[in-house]
């Protein structure tokens, strides 16, 4: 099992060579890219350039790609355009199929194993359903041709459960996607407990963050209720092999060099815990 970070904290700005510089001089090797305009784009040359020189000069690897859920995230969320593989909408259902047709052909081109995606669906209705599935079965043809998996998110709607992610799985009938298990949205919308015994021999992937079993908060873990000393307990009895990768919340890192160092010492001291078998966050913060 192995431990990455996020760059969702990160959204507003654009990837830069400083953040990733950040993130190693604080030990942090593993890192989620969530490709979301103009944050990042991995059809972008001067983006895919920055990518590509990670590990080499950093040595940072990829672990993942967060695919969009928004066309364009622009500052002023009424304005945003969500993306959508159910929508009745013939027009934004075949721009979304297209727009991640693009992206995971390129993640795949940069050596990225998986693609964390959200279905898109609000109403759990008959005819989303159907949609959804010939879209997944359309991005299936396009992830075997480019080697690579699907880790489809239960996102944050009550209509995204586990079980209904394993029932799209099954349909598929294919071995392009797993599950990727967002712990914060499992404690609001269900029980993250069965949640994970449920997922588990589907589970590429998990999203760490906390909160307090009602807004989608992203806290650090130990900051809500979320029992994280059993979450990383379960995933070593089960010898989970993929990366568990906190996402969090990046409005409270103060915006100055000093407060994104803290922030990151903070991910870092996290990673530290969970890594070692022997220590949690809790005793690392108070040595016995």
């Amino acid at each position: 099992m192995k431990f990455a970070i996020s760059t969702l904290p990160f959204l507003d700005y654009e990837i830069d060579i400083r953040l990733f510089e950040q993130l190693s001089q604080n030990n942090i090797q593993l890192v989620e890219i969530f490709a979301q305009k103009p944050h990042c784009d991995l059809t972008n040359e001067r983006h895919r350039a920055l990518i590509e020189q990670l590990e080499e000069q950093l040595h940072i690897g990829i672990t993942s790609v967060h695919l969009p859920i928004y066309f364009n995230r622009t500052r002023e969320a009424s304005e945003r355009k969500k993306m959508s593989l159910c929508s009745p909408d013939n027009n934004i259902r075949i721009s979304s199929i297209n727009e991640y047709s693009r992206l995971i052909s390129a993640a795949a081109s940069l050596s990225i194993p998986i693609a964390v995606l959200h279905t898109g669906i609000e109403e759990n209705s008959d005819t989303e359903l159907n949609l959804l599935i010939e879209s997944l079965a359309y991005l299936d043809t396009i992830a075997k041709k480019n080697n690579i998996l699907i880790a489809l998110e239960n996102h944050t709607t009550r209509y995204v459960s586990i079980e209904l992610l394993i029932e799209l799985i099954q349909k598929l009938d294919s071995d392009t996607f797993g599950i990727c298990l967002d712990t914060g949205h499992s404690h609001i919308f269900s029980n993250y407990i069965s949640d994970l015994n449920e997922a588990r021999r589907y589970l590429l992937s998990l999203h760490l963050h906390d909160n307090n079993g009602e807004e989608d908060e992203h806290l650090f873990p130990y900051e809500g209720n979320i029992d994280f000393d059993y979450i990383i307990g379960f995933l070593r009895t089960s010898h989970f092999q993929g990366v568990a990768t906190l996402e969090l919340n990046g409005e409270n890192i103060e915006d100055t060099k000093e407060g994104l160092t803290i922030f990151l010492k903070r991910a870092a001291l996290l990673i530290n815990g969970f890594s070692n078998p022997r220590l949690t966050y809790q005793n690392l913060l108070e040595p016995t």
